[in-house]
This record gives structure tokens, C-alpha cells and sequence, in this order.
């Protein structure tokens, strides 16, 4: 049995699968597996897959077409080595990604998921770092994940032992879910190294998926909310969504930060994230929302009463800069 599985989904990836495949023949590690798990794919992309040799790749035919999350759990069911690692058929991972990911494992015992930085290439280029401090990485589950799903290494008996597997509760959201339901189960890290590059195209800036995500993360918001607070309003769901960056913050400041005041209050009791953590992570999304409400002409110096002198200086010269911008433009 191989150290490593290699979970690839596959549905139509036919213009870029042979660049995934070849980064994953051609790595410096070579003691793995590719579970190659494909949709019902109308394309070429069996057939390429088909061409490669089949020591290192396990190709499953599904039935029919059921989707990702399914897909996903269809490969995760037959792993059997002590690690898995995630790859997509349209990006690419660094020669090395598998020596530096299972290294990494091997000498750091404590943590179940370790993700790497991500390098985005296509329509659009930038680097995706990712939070190393694992307290960190619990406390920012209130708002999203803070490890690269795509880019990790999983301890395959973290999963099964705890029979945890991708849910399709959320759309295009099976990662955010995953790491939440672990938050309780495992460490989360992630190493700066970029040995992942991600395919950016023109579907990822689709103003409709723009739209139905912020619904998903409505309905994913109110799960999480309700694990936290024992009384919930629609209200705080949409202060969730507008503290988060999902929605654009239309509310005086005094909302928010008696919002925060709640969960952090709740969160002392229930012990769900660790509080210092949780307090850095909602003051800085706090600090964020005073620029909008500044920017929106829906804030004034005089409403910053509670923040630190260093921060009302910062917000200061901030809120002169916009005025001196819209009174010379």
C-alpha cells in the first residue's frame, strides 16, 4: 500500500488534464496513488487518463452523474493509505509539493490537515497564503476556512475513524463544511511554500455565482450561528453576512459591534472557539467594516469611541484622505 493517495474528481477536464497529470507522474516523491474518479465525463478526459500508466492510477466510472461532493466520497471510500492529498484536473501541483506535504506530516505528529499557499494562474495571478496557527484556523471558521482545501494533505484515519465525509448540505461549499466539522476533530495548518497552482477562468467571476454563493453562505451562516447563540434573528444573520464581506455593509456601527459583543459573550460560555482567537478575527473584520461605513459616508470620528487611539488615528487620517480625494477629484 502506497503512503499516498492522489483524490482526483474528473467531469470534463479534457483541455488541461494531461498538465495535472503530468505534474503528478513527475513529482520527487513517488510512493503514491492517483484515485482518478470520474463523473461521467462527455469529453476526452478518460481516455487521457487511460493513456497514462496504470501502476500509479485507479480509474473509477461512475454510474451516473451526480456531482463533486459525490465523486469526492466515492474515492475517499477506498483510500486506504495513511495519507490523501487533494488535487482538481484543471491546476497543477509543484514537483516537490508531495515530498515537502508528507515531510511535514511525518515530523508534525499534532495536525490532521496541512494546506500549502496557492499560486492562482489564468484570467487572473496572485498568491493565496494560508494561516499556520491552528487557534487561528478554529476561530475563522465563524466566517470561512482559513487553509487551502485543494492544496491539502489529510490523515486518511482522522476521517474515517470519525466517519467523516463530504456532505452536499451547501452548494460548492463541501470545503467550508469539511473544516468545520473537524474543527472539533483535528489540527489545521498550513505551510507557506507554494506547491499548488490553481487554473483562474472566466466562470470563477461569474456575477450569478457571485449571487447564489452569497445565499449558500446565508444558509451555512444561520447552522453556524445556532451552534453559538441560544436566540437567533434574521437580523444577525445578515450582520453575519456583512461582517464576513458576503454583503455590503448597510448598518450603523453600533450593530455590528453589538453583534460581536454577543457571540463573544456566548463563546465564553460554550467554549466553542478559543476566545482570544475569536476576538482578534471579529476585531479585524470590525476595523474592515469601519473603512466601508467610512467609504459610504455612513460613519463619523466621533462614532469611534471604543477602538484604540493607534486604530482612530489610522481611521482618522483615513476618513481625511476620502474627504481631501472627493473634494480635489
Amino acid at each position: 500500500m502506497p503512503l499516498v493517495t492522489v483524490l482526483l474528481p474528473n467531469y470534463n477536464n479534457e483541455k488541461f488534464l494531461k498538465e495535472c497529470l503530468d505534474s503528478l507522474y513527475n513529482q520527487s516523491f513517488q510512493d503514491f496513488v492517483i484515485y482518478f474518479v470520474d463523473d461521467c465525463s462527455t469529453d476526452q478526459s478518460v481516455a487521457i487518463a487511460k493513456s497514462y500508466p496504470t501502476e500509479k492510477i485507479e480509474i473509477t466510472l461512475k454510474e451516473s452523474n451526480t456531482g463533486i461532493v459525490d465523486t469526492l466520497n466515492v474515492g475517499l471510500a477506498k483510500i486506504k493509505s495513511k495519507y490523501f492529498i487533494r488535487m482538481d484536473g484543471d491546476d497543477i501541483s509543484h514537483p516537490d509539493r508531495f515530498k515537502i506535504l508528507v515531510d511535514f506530516m511525518e515530523t508534525n505528529q499534532e495536525f490532521g490537515v496541512c494546506s500549502s499557499a496557492i499560486e492562482t494562474f489564468g484570467v487572473k495571478k496572485e498568491v493565496w497564503k494560508y494561516q499556520s496557527n491552528p487557534e487561528v484556523n478554529k476561530a475563522n471558521l465563524i466566517f470561512g476556512h482559513s487553509v487551502g482545501h485543494a492544496s491539502s494533505i489529510f490523515r486518511t484515519d482522522v476521517l474515517t475513524k470519525n466517519k467523516i465525509v463530504y456532505l452536499n448540505r451547501f452548494w460548492r461549499m463541501e470545503d467550508y463544511d469539511l473544516f468545520y466539522r473537524l474543527k472539533d476533530i483535528t489540527l489545521t495548518t498550513a505551510i507557506a511554500d507554494v506547491l499548488y497552482y490553481y487554473r483562474q477562468d472566466d466562470y470563477n467571476y461569474n456575477p450569478e455565482l457571485f449571487a447564489r454563493m452569497s445565499l449558500e453562505y446565508k444558509k451555512f451562516y444561520e447552522m453556524v450561528l445556532k451552534d453559538l447563540l441560544d436566540n437567533m434573528s434574521e437580523r444577525e444573520i445578515e450582520i453575519h453576512l456583512e461582517l464576513a464581506g458576503k454583503k455590503v455593509a448597510t448598518k450603523k456601527l453600533e450593530f455590528y459591534q453589538r453583534h460581536i459583543s454577543k457571540i463573544l459573550d456566548s463563546n465564553n460560555t460554550k467554549n466553542i472557539y478559543p476566545q482570544v482567537e475569536l476576538k482578534a478575527v471579529l476585531e479585524e473584520k470590525l476595523v474592515k467594516i469601519v473603512y466601508v461605513l467610512i467609504d459610504s459616508k455612513k460613519l463619523k470620528l466621533s462614532e469611534l469611541g471604543q477602538f484604540s487611539f493607534k486604530n482612530k488615528f489610522k481611521f482618522g487620517r483615513y476618513f481625511l484622505g476620502r474627504i481631501k480625494k472627493r473634494f480635489y477629484s
